[in-house]
């Protein structure tokens, strides 16, 4: 994507002296790069659970404040496994990388900058910034600084510590973002917070409740798909998915017995959907079998099919 080719947004950010730029949220699983995002924005619009590899695909966010806007792009978590699916994951980080201006490294206190870390960064061909994410759980602060030193040996000059479930620290750290922006007008109005349709956000809304409500295998099996989104006016809005697992197998476990588990999912999920539309749904959920579908490639590209790529007003 050329962003050059982006129509400026009509927000009052873009004053004389206004920052702008793409921000990749990269790092390693389960650090909290998808609440940070939603701690920014305000509100839940990035997956999240204890579980690593929630986000599977990127996930946009649009940022507006008196210095500019920061367009986040929150990435899968930094991981090296064989198989469709993960190797579709590190094409998302691939390409995050490729439209940021620059790079927010985000870990926490117990990973080490490792070589294969190491050499991540020095990889990066834009500038980067270092958040240390999660230090709320670190009883003596002291203990954070020889680990702030290995990061900035590698060259991370910019380090911020924070926690982005409690808020401390986001304030420093976006300065420091702003800092680092170079100039440069907003890409989208400033009342625009994603791109995205909100049939992508109904399936990671579906995702995360599968996080919440299952066994540990279970939601890295299945996928969701929308089939149909209808929205319609002075009634509830139609939303039907499709689970689609990977064994006959479980299947059953999806449903539960009597079908009590799969309602469970369904009325979960149709509140986190109400909450981020604002408006009533009805949400119909099938299950279906599409056998070892995370090894299958061509099942993989049709799955994850990404949203229409950053352009404001879709």
């Amino acid at each position: 994507m050329d962003k050059s080719e982006l129509p400026a947004g009509d927000s009052e950010a873009g004053s004389a002296g206004s920052k702008s730029a793409f921000v990749a949220i990269v790092g390693p699983p389960n650090v909290g790069k998808s609440t940070l995002l939603n701690s920014y924005l305000g509100m839940h619009l990035s997956a999240v659970s204890r579980r690593p590899q929630t986000t599977s695909q990127n996930v946009l966010g649009i940022l507006t404040a008196p210095e500019g806007q920061l367009v986040f792009l929150d990435t899968p978590g930094l991981i090296k496994r064989k198989g469709a699916v993960y190797e579709f994951m590190q094409r998302e980080i691939s390409s995050a990388l490729s439209d940021a201006d620059l790079v927010l490294l985000m870990v926490e206190p117990r990973y080490e900058p490792d070589d294969e870390l190491a050499s991540f960064i020095k990889s990066i061909d834009k500038p980067v910034v270092l958040t240390v994410n999660k230090v709320d759980l670190v009883k003596n602060k002291l203990n954070l600084l020889p680990l702030i030193d290995r990061y900035r040996n590698l060259g991370l000059d910019e380090v911020y510590p924070i926690s982005a479930l409690a808020g401390d620290g986001l304030g420093e750290l976006l300065a420091g973002l702003f800092k680092a922006a170079p100039q440069g007008e907003p890409y989208y109005p400033e009342e625009e917070v994603t791109t995205y349709p909100m049939r992508f956000f109904a399936a990671e809304a579906i995702r995360e409740s599968l996080f919440e409500l299952y066994g540990e295998e279970i939601p890295y099996s299945v996928f969701v798909e929308i089939e149909e989104y209808k929205e319609h006016d002075g009634r509830k809005d139609l939303i039907r998915a499709i689970l689609y697992v990977e064994r006959d197998s479980q299947r059953p476990i999806i449903l539960g017995r009597g079908g009590e588990a799969i309602k469970r999912l369904g009325t979960r999920a149709r509140k986190k959907i109400e909450a981020l539309s604002g408006r009533a749904v009805y949400l119909e959920l099938h299950v279906k079998v599409a056998k070892n579908w995370r090894k299958d490639s061509s099942f993989v590209r049709r799955a994850t099919k990404p949203p229409q790529k950053y352009l404001p007003g879709t």
